[in-house]
């Protein structure tokens, strides 16, 4: 994250959060785990987005372990902790996280449908707010954080953060459906 855009990283993650909220809902309103996790994924998305060109000649779906997606990855969540932090959650207990038993399993969409329906959204947002696909996956991680702390009366912060791990990390070792074209 490049601290001259540090606003316009803000800007996207609040548009983002918007989007989300609008996007992603059923006939009974906001599934917390869904947002959640379709939140969480598309950080990811992007944040592969930016060193995908490397893996291009494979098939969507493949599941790809990259030392690119291992050292970048934890940016991801750092920021996701941060903005908790800022957001008044400073006792998430993030060792603890690693035994949680929360995952996407419990969203209502896949992987390949929240790209979807959310990468053209993304796309935009990245270029209206001028970001490369490495600053959108930040503001994605923040916008992720703004989904936990906006469902922590249906949802645990806690179990929410493992849900949000759990997004993050298979989408960034998964190879993502094609690049959808910003509408």
């Amino acid at each position: 994250m490049n601290s001259n855009n540090i606003k316009q990283i803000v800007e996207a993650a609040d548009l983002l959060h918007r989007t989300l909220r609008k996007l992603v809902v059923s006939g009974q309103g906001i599934h917390a785990e869904t947002i959640i996790a379709a939140a969480a994924r598309m950080a990811g998305t992007m944040l592969f987005r930016s060193f995908s060109p490397t893996f291009d000649h494979l098939p969507p779906g493949t599941v790809v372990l990259s030392d690119l997606g291992n050292e970048q990855g934890p940016v991801l969540l750092s920021t996701m902790f941060a903005t908790l932090k800022q957001l008044g959650h400073d006792d998430i207990d993030e060792q603890r996280l690693g035994g949680a038993t929360d995952t996407t399993a419990q969203s209502q969409l896949s992987l390949s449908e929240t790209q979807t329906i959310l990468e053209p959204w993304y796309r935009k947002t990245m270029e209206v707010c001028r970001l490369s696909f490495r600053d959108t996956a930040a503001a994605a991680a923040m916008a992720t954080a703004l989904q936990i702390h906006d469902c922590r009366s249906v949802l645990q912060v806690h179990s929410g953060c493992a849900i949000a791990i759990h997004g993050m990390v298979e989408s960034l070792k998964t190879v993502p459906q094609p690049l959808a074209a910003a509408s």
